[in-house]
C-alpha cells in the first residue's frame, strides 16, 4: 500500500475530515474502535478560544493495538478538533449541506519516544 505523499519532505502528519461518529444512535459517546485497535483520550480536553469566546474544543487521543483495556500503546497520536457550535450558519436540511459542526477536523501523526 502507498502512502499519499506531498511534496518531497517526509510527512509526519496527516490532515483529515471527518463526522462525528456516535457508538450508540442515541447516545453521546463516540466510537473510535477499528479493526487493528482503539484510540483512547489523554488528559483533558484544551479549550480553543478567541479573545472574545469560546469557538472550540481540542482533544488528544493515542493509538492502541488490540482490544480494551489490554491494548498495546502505540507511537500514533490524533488531536481531534471540533466547533462548539456552527458559527458558519450552515444547516443540514437535506439538500446536501452539511453543518460544520457535524465535522472534526483528525490530524494524525507518529512521535518519536525517547527512552
Amino acid at each position: 500500500m502507498e502512502r499519499c505523499r506531498i511534496g518531497s519532505a517526509p510527512q509526519n502528519e496527516w490532515y483529515f475530515f471527518n463526522h462525528k461518529d456516535r457508538k450508540y444512535p442515541t447516545g453521546s459517546r463516540t466510537n473510535r474502535a477499528t479493526n487493528a485497535g482503539f484510540w483512547k483520550a489523554t488528559g483533558r480536553d484544551k479549550c480553543i478560544s478567541t479573545s472574545y469566546s469560546k469557538i472550540g474544543m481540542r482533544k488528544t487521543l493515542v493509538f492502541y493495538r488490540g482490544r480494551a483495556p489490554h491494548g498495546q500503546k502505540t507511537d500514533w497520536i490524533m488531536h481531534e478538533y471540533r466547533l462548539e457550535e456552527d458559527i458558519s450558519g450552515n444547516t443540514e436540511d437535506g439538500g446536501g449541506a452539511v453543518s460544520l459542526s457535524s465535522l472534526v477536523l483528525l490530524i494524525v501523526a507518529s512521535i518519536q519516544r525517547t527512552s
